[in-house]
């Protein structure tokens, strides 16, 4: 049995995303922003390389965010940068600068894909190819959030 207070890795029906990561409890100004929960977010911001764009063009990259577990406010700005930039590409989402933990079939009371889904698949999907089903064994991650990811998760091969 999974344990829900801690980020975790999940099996889902999504074709394209048969393993994610999900959160334990939710990450945003008003968020729990537990620590590992924190982590995660910030992790797959890393892997997913946006850009947050000011009027001059672009101003910051989530590659560059600082992966410490900590709510602050580069973690906020790449929230909402994360937002705009799905919104761009026109996907549906609630625009209010939180990540909620993905329950059931992934999809929120009003038909969205929980977000947390959304920045899964942009951390997987080229042309990064940022070997995202080996972030629960990869040394580069955090030992915490490795040890939260790793039940459930299927080592790659050569990792």
């Amino acid at each position: 049995m999974s344990n829900p207070a801690i980020p975790q890795t999940e099996r889902n029906h999504f074709a394209d995303l048969p393993t994610m990561y999900d959160l334990g409890f939710s990450v945003g100004p008003n968020g729990a922003n537990f620590f590992v929960d924190v982590l995660l977010v910030q992790t797959l911001m890393k892997m997913a390389n946006f850009v947050r764009a000011g009027s001059a063009g672009p101003v910051e990259s989530s590659r560059s965010i600082k992966v410490d577990g900590s709510f602050g406010p580069q973690t906020k700005r790449m929230i909402k940068a994360f937002e705009a930039d799905r919104k761009a590409s026109r996907l549906l989402l609630v625009d209010d600068g939180m990540f909620e933990p993905s329950r059931g079939d992934g999809f929120t009371r009003s038909g969205m894909l929980f977000k947390i889904i959304h920045l899964n698949r942009m951390a997987k999907d080229p042309p990064f190819n940022n070997n995202y089903n080996a972030l629960p064994f990869a040394p580069t991650t955090h030992p915490a959030l490795r040890q939260a990811l790793v039940n459930g998760a299927i080592r790659p091969a050569g990792v």
